[in-house]
């Protein structure tokens, strides 16, 4: 005999439903409390933590407190609100608890809803015109996005901004008629070239809390917008990091334009240690500065096993190693020309580490190539040379002789023709 599995405790707070008696005194019913006599349903619903409480605002939709929300159990608001004459559609407040209509500040990154008895958050995102991808693709695409977050993806489908799906459109015209065939043509053109608006819904485990599926849902939707206008680049990495978005880079390549790295360069150790640290870093950053995309060097992360060079996972790095400052004026010292434009941001991910990000953005060709003082030669730093250091895909290239002197000789030249 085989013993079944444990069944999962759930975790977060009850939502109530509140309803009235016929002497009009207010009940808190737990959603499996609530049987078919009793009709009437609030607009509001309580949560089992003192007078919390999920409101409705005038004429629109449920509304809850960001800070609140978070430690409700999905399965419990799931079941609270499914069925609710009123709708079961329900944003979220951003500012500090009581819900104040006059000054809240919804987060429109997503909204929450009760589709087929499951809780989804719903992502939407505008096009100028339809997506190239379809449904499923975008789905595909999207999976790993939010399994990073405990999620998954329940469905993706497009709508056009009034509202309607091209599909209602479409069935003005049916297909097999012979004089409808011109009319479904010349429409499905005009819908291709209209603003479309892409649904993606999310959903998690009931027996988790609403955080979750939250983060998972603020996550999605802000990897949608850095993704919008084609992949994923370092500005968009910068901005994913800047909303604390860390596993959001879990799976995704190094290449041109993005590296990672486990540990911080030791460049405050002492004798050689050190001395061939700060030669390192900022051969990191020169390389990406002889390039010729916007780049981005992230450290606190370390590299999936098997040689792939794809992002396996998060190790921030201890606070009182990562000294922005310190680091600028590092590089400055370092790197001849000064980069132009260089961001150096540190992102908190525990109380004690975080995640570094230094980006470099394109620069322009004629102040290239960027110089290193010192140089590390079979394992030794040598303060007197300075190096020239390239990417090639994911590795480097160090400048040989003969570039170099191609370089001197281009600048002889030029001088001569303006003399």
């Amino acid at each position: 005999m085989t013993e079944s599995a444990p069944t999962p405790q759930p975790d977060g707070l009850d939502v109530y439903v509140i309803t009235y008696d016929e002497e009009g005194h207010e009940e808190r019913l737990l959603p499996s409390e609530v049987t078919d006599a009793v009709v009437e349903r609030s607009r509001d619903f309580g949560i089992n933590k003192g007078s919390w409480t999920i409101d409705r605002i005038k004429h629109g939709p449920l509304i809850a407190a960001e800070s609140q929300l978070r430690l409700v159990n999905v399965g419990s608001l799931a079941r609270a609100i499914a069925g609710n004459y009123y709708g079961t559609a329900l944003i979220v407040d951003q500012t500090p608890p009581p819900i104040d209509e006059d000054v809240y500040d919804i987060d429109r990154r997503y909204d929450v809803d009760v589709v087929d008895d499951v809780l989804v958050a719903v992502v939407t995102q505008r096009h100028p015109a339809q997506p190239a991808e379809t449904e499923a693709e975008i789905a595909a695409r999207l999976a790993r996005i939010a399994a990073a977050y405990g999620c998954r993806i329940v469905g993706v489908s497009f709508a056009l901004p009034g509202g309607g799906t091209p599909e209602e459109m479409l069935s003005h015209w049916p297909e097999g008629e012979e004089w409808s065939e011109r009319f479904r043509a010349e429409t499905i053109e005009t819908l291709a070239g209209m603003a479309h608006d892409v649904k993606v819904s999310i959903a998690t485990d009931d027996n988790v809390t609403m955080a979750t599926l939250m983060d998972g849902a603020a996550a999605m939707a802000d990897y949608l917008s850095a993704t919008q206008t084609g992949p994923l680049d370092a500005a968009g990495v910068l901005n994913l990091l800047r909303g604390g978005h860390f596993n959001l880079l879990i799976g995704e390549a190094e290449s041109g334009y993005l590296e990672v790295k486990t540990q911080m360069h030791p460049i405050s150790a002492p004798g050689d240690t050190g001395k061939k640290a700060k030669v390192e870093l900022a051969q990191d950053v020169a390389r990406f500065a002889n390039g010729d995309v916007d780049a981005v060097l992230v450290i606190g992360y370390k590299e999936a096993p098997g040689g792939a060079n794809t992002i396996g996972s998060l190790t921030p790095v201890a606070d009182s190693i990562l000294n922005t400052a310190q680091i600028h004026e590092l590089l400055d010292a370092r790197i001849v020309p000064p980069v132009d434009g260089l961001i150096i941001e540190k992102f908190v991910v525990t109380a004690t580490d975080s995640v570094l990000a230094i980006y470099v953005p394109k620069q322009p060709s004629e102040m290239q190539p960027y110089l290193v003082h010192g140089a590390i030669a079979e394992g030794k730093v040598e303060g007197a040379f300075f190096s020239i250091v390239r990417r090639r895909g994911e590795g480097s290239i160090t400048t040989s002789a003969q570039q170099i002197h191609a370089y001197i000789v281009a600048g002889k030249r030029y001088l001569r023709g303006n003399d």
